[in-house]
C-alpha cells in the first residue's frame, strides 16, 4: 500500500471536502484481496467521528468488483480487540487517513492490545471455550436436520468455530474454516482471510477429518465427521487449560464457598425428603444437585461428584447417606483451602454476632 490507489484517493478527497470533521479514520486491510480484486486494500471501512459521518457509507460495483465503504464504530472495533469479531480488521489494518494524531494513536493502541490478548493464555483459553460452545449450539440443530444442503452449511460453521478455537490456542486467529495443511501453512500475505499460517498445533485427526467434509455428500457421514471433530477439539482444549495462580485459586474457592452456602438449603431439603419417603421431591432435588455438581467440577476444577447413582426409590436412605458424604467432602475441601464458612448454629447466634 505504498502507492495510493486511485479509489483510495477518491475516498480521502471525499472525506476532506465533505466529511472533514465527521470521519476519524479510513482503514485498509492487508490479506483481504484475491485475484487482484483489491478488496480491503483500496479501503475496507471507516470510523465515524459524528453521526453525520455514517452518511459516507456507500456500496458500488466497478468492472464487476463490488466495493463496500462501510462504517465501523470505535465500540465495535473494541469487539475485534476482544476477539468477539474479526481480528483481521485490527491486526492487518493500515491507516489510510486519520483526522488527528489522537485518532491514529487510539487505533494503534487497539492493535497493541489485540496482540497482548492473543498472547494471554487465560484470555485465549476462554475464547476457545466460547468458540466450542458456539459449535455445540449449531450441532444441536444439525442432529435434527433433514435437508442435505442445510447439513453441509451447518457442518461448515461448526468447523469454522472449531478452527477458531484451535487458532486461539495457537495464539492466533482465523476468519475461515481450516480444512487442510495447505491452509494452515500458507504464508501468502494476500490469502490471510482464507489461511492461518500460525496454526502449527492441532487436535488429533483435525486435518484428516476436516478434509473429509470436502469429499463427501453423505449426510450421515458428515454428522459422524463433525462429531469426531467436536470430540477431538474438546480434548485439545481441555488439555491446554492454563495453570492458575495461588491467588486466583483462593478467589475461586471463596466463590465455591458462596455456592455451597447457597446450596445448603437443597441439602437440608434432600435430607427431609428422604426421611419422609417423598420420592418425587427427593429425586427432583437430587437431579438439581447433580447438575450443580457437574457445573462446579468444570468451573472450579474439582472432581465430578456422583450423587444420582445412589438414588433408589425403594430406599431413600442411600441417597441421604451419599448426599451427606458429598456435603462433608466439600466442607473439608473448603477448610483445607483456609475457607471459613459464614455459618451459625441458630438465629440467636446470628443476631448476637450481627448486632
Amino acid at each position: 500500500m505504498n502507492t495510493i490507489h486511485p479509489l483510495t484517493q477518491w475516498v480521502i478527497n471525499k472525506i476532506e471536502t465533505e466529511y472533514k470533521e465527521d470521519v476519524a479514520l479510513l482503514i485498509g486491510i492487508e490479506g483481504h484481496s484475491t485475484n487482484e480484486d483489491f478488496h480491503g486494500e483500496c479501503f475496507d471501512y471507516f470510523v465515524p467521528a459524528t453521526e453525520r459521518g455514517y452518511k459516507l457509507s456507500e456500496t458500488f460495483i466497478i468492472d464487476g468488483i463490488g466495493h463496500d465503504l462501510y462504517p465501523r464504530s470505535w465500540e465495535r472495533l473494541e469487539q475485534s480487540v476482544k476477539l468477539n469479531e474479526m481480528a483481521l480488521l485490527i491486526d492487518k489494518a493500515v491507516i489510510l487517513y486519520a483526522k488527528s494524531d489522537e485518532d491514529e494513536n487510539r487505533f494503534l493502541d487497539m492493535q497493541k492490545r489485540l496482540k497482548q490478548n492473543l498472547q494471554d493464555d487465560t484470555f485465549v483459553y476462554a475464547k476457545a471455550l466460547e468458540s466450542m460452545d458456539r459449535a455445540l449450539e449449531i450441532y444441536r440443530t444439525l442432529i435434527f436436520e433433514g435437508k442435505s444442503y442445510r447439513i453441509r452449511c451447518e457442518a461448515f460453521y461448526i468447523h469454522k468455530h472449531l478452527s477458531q478455537a484451535v487458532a486461539f490456542l495457537n495464539h492466533t486467529y482465523t476468519e475461515s474454516s481450516i480444512f487442510t495443511e495447505r491452509q494452515a501453512y500458507n504464508e501468502d500475505a494476500k490469502s490471510r482471510i482464507y489461511h492461518c499460517p500460525e496454526m502449527t498445533v492441532v487436535p488429533d485427526g483435525f486435518f484428516s477429518l476436516a478434509n473429509k467434509l470436502l469429499r463427501t455428500d453423505n449426510d450421515q457421514e458428515i454428522s459422524e465427521i463433525i462429531l469426531g471433530l467436536l470430540k477431538s477439539t474438546r480434548n485439545f482444549i481441555l488439555d491446554r487449560k492454563p495453570s492458575e495462580s495461588v491467588e486466583y485459586r483462593n478467589n475461586k474457592f471463596e466463590e465455591l464457598a458462596d455456592w455451597y452456602q447457597e446450596m445448603s438449603l437443597t441439602w437440608s431439603r434432600i435430607r427431609y425428603f428422604c426421611e419422609h419417603q417423598m420420592v418425587e421431591e427427593a429425586y427432583t432435588d437430587a437431579c438439581l444437585m447433580q447438575e450443580e455438581f457437574l457445573t462446579i467440577a468444570c468451573e472450579f476444577g474439582i472432581e465430578e461428584l456422583n450423587l444420582l447413582d445412589s438414588f433408589d426409590p425403594t430406599d431413600l436412605s442411600l441417597l441421604a447417606l451419599r448426599s451427606n458424604q458429598l456435603e462433608q467432602y466439600l466442607k473439608e475441601l473448603l477448610a483445607g483451602h483456609g475457607i471459613t464458612l459464614n455459618s451459625y448454629t441458630d438465629l440467636e447466634e446470628f443476631l448476637e454476632k450481627r448486632s
